[in-house]
């Protein structure tokens, strides 16, 4: 194979996961800049998924670097936008903002004879079909561009992103066929591929646990599968600041990169840069460039075998106890403040996350492990915020979601697989779990949150922090700080919980500023 491909090292983002930080869509173009001269980051990511980003934000932000600083866009610094999906939002929003695309190139072309966007993300990608449909649309765009202003564009290629266990399951399928359609159907041969994989969605549907191992099942496979094709693969590794959206933060760097070998591009989301200490992000990028896109362990047919059952056993259990509670969740999360312009869960523009198809994810487990999962999964949507906002709600409420599901499904794993597959599990497929929930007992009290649990719920879960406690020997009490606010904001969340969300305007801004203290205290908010 050719030399390998030195991809950009650390994709700062727009995601809206910082507590302390509000950023208005007319502040991104400066945060672009900021990202490359401040953080040293060498990619960023203009965010029109579910936001309500200006569509010119692209020619803001080319028009920037080439008039404040000496970076040149598509050379010095990749913009690479996340377009909203044909599918999940709306037709109309994608082609705009692939029109966008094409007016920033011909500025930086203009400027410096240099396209400064070469590649743009499709989210929540489920199929091959919504790549090639995807990249067509992005080819009529530059045919237009061509005719309208005599500007040869090289067509943006699209860089899919799976955030679900179905298709990180089967990311090695998903992509060599995807390769193969742009050879069959469009005609090119494609040298090296990037592929964008999610930690936060996989775990919002999954848990913690099945969204850690699936990711690692997909970069394992992806890896496998460039070392049998003619194109070099690019893994870009979508995660935040706590432990269930990934847990990259300078503390747990050692972990991380190790945990997660093999990729070569991370994210660094709003939380690290703006509530952590001042120069942790800056040392995470230096750190960055120097793990990243070295080769991951090859997990064997048997392995993989495993994997695919522990995944199925997890995910049944985590399921089976967030249906016992979403609508508690969903209450709570409207609460929590929108730190970007985002659009609203569902309607005409926006979208809500679906419940995910299982079958082909049961259908590789054990049959009596996937029957249970198949049965586990909600009948209908749980309109769940989106995952930033789900994870601070369940922090707020003293349940941490790294926990839910977690011991029982150890045990059922040791009693259905065997004591040999669990030792590999804590100590091979996932050694940093440990520390993981380490993180979150400084955040978690039973007791507490027991006022919005059922008797039954309550009981479980009890069950499941006592068995965590005893089999990684977790001595962590909740802070007594966030334990003292939790004590104070859980009756106002209690009434409007009771009351279907609403909320006077002078309680609402007490109980907002307690949440927002708790925030600072986790250094996210979700």
């Amino acid at each position: 194979m050719a030399v390998k491909i030195k991809y950009p090292k650390v994709m700062c983002t727009q995601h809206p996961d910082s507590i302390s930080r509000y950023m208005s869509t007319q502040e991104e173009p400066d945060e672009a800049v900021e990202a490359a001269m401040k953080y040293g980051c060498d990619e960023y990511m203009p965010d029109y998924e579910g936001k309500t980003t200006p569509y010119h934000q692209n020619a803001q932000i080319v028009s920037k670097f080439l008039g404040e600083t000496d970076l040149v866009p598509g050379k010095d610094i990749f913009i690479t936008p996340r377009a909203p999906s044909a599918v999940h939002e709306n037709h109309f929003r994608q082609l705009m903002v692939m029109m966008s695309i094409a007016e920033a190139n011909y500025i930086t072309h203009e400027q410096s004879g240099i396209q400064a966007i070469t590649e743009v993300v499709h989210p929540m990608t489920n199929t091959i079909q919504e790549i090639i449909e995807s990249q067509q649309h992005m080819k009529n765009v530059s045919e237009l561009a061509k005719k309208e202003f005599n500007f040869e564009m090289e067509t943006p290629r699209i860089i899919p992103l799976i955030e679900e266990v179905p298709g990180l399951l089967n990311a090695k399928n998903i992509i060599g066929n995807t390769i193969l359609t742009y050879q069959e159907q469009l005609n090119e041969t494609l040298e090296n591929y990037r592929v964008f994989m999610g930690k936060s969605d996989s775990a919002l549907t999954f848990g913690h646990v099945a969204s850690t191992l699936s990711c690692k099942y997909a970069i394992s496979s992806l890896h496998e599968l460039e070392a049998s094709i003619d194109t070099q693969i690019g893994i870009i590794f979508g995660a935040g600041a706590l432990p269930f959206r990934g847990h990259v933060t300078l503390e747990n760097a050692d972990n991380f990169f190790n945990e997660y070998r093999g990729i070569d591009t991370i994210t660094l989301q709003s939380a690290l840069r703006f509530d952590h200490k001042e120069g942790d992000a800056e040392e995470l990028v230096r750190r960055a460039k120097d793990e990243l896109s070295k080769s991951p362990p090859i997990l064997s047919d048997e392995e993989k075998e495993e994997l695919v059952n522990i995944i199925g056993i997890f995910g049944a259990r985590y399921n089976r106890t967030i249906q016992q509670f979403s609508s508690t969740i969903n209450c709570i999360a409207d609460f929590l403040p929108n730190q970007r312009d985002r659009l609203m869960r569902g309607g005409g523009t926006g979208y809500a996350r679906d419940a995910p198809d299982v079958s082909s994810v049961s259908h590789l487990c054990r049959s009596d492990i996937g029957k249970e999962l198949a049965v586990s999964m909600p009948r209908e949507s749980m309109n769940l915020p989106r995952a930033i906002k789900f994870t601070g709600a369940l922090y707020s409420i003293g349940i941490p979601p790294e926990i839910i599901g977690t011991g029982s499904a150890i045990q059922e794993v040791r009693d259905k697989l065997g004591e040999d597959v669990c030792e590999r599990l804590l100590t091979k497929y996932f050694p940093s779990l440990q520390s993981d929930l380490r993180f979150a007992f400084e955040y978690l009290d039973i007791n507490t949150a027991s006022r919005f649990l059922s008797d039954t719920l309550h009981e479980s879960i009890r069950k499941e922090v006592d068995f965590l406690r005893d089999t990684f020997d977790i001595e962590t009490q909740c802070e007594p700080t966030y334990r003292m606010l939790m004590e104070m904001v859980h009756p106002n969340l209690l009434c409007a919980t009771d009351a279907g969300g609403i909320m006077d305007e002078e309680l609402l801004q007490l109980t907002q500023s307690t949440l927002f203290k708790m925030g600072r205290m986790r250094k996210s908010l979700g």
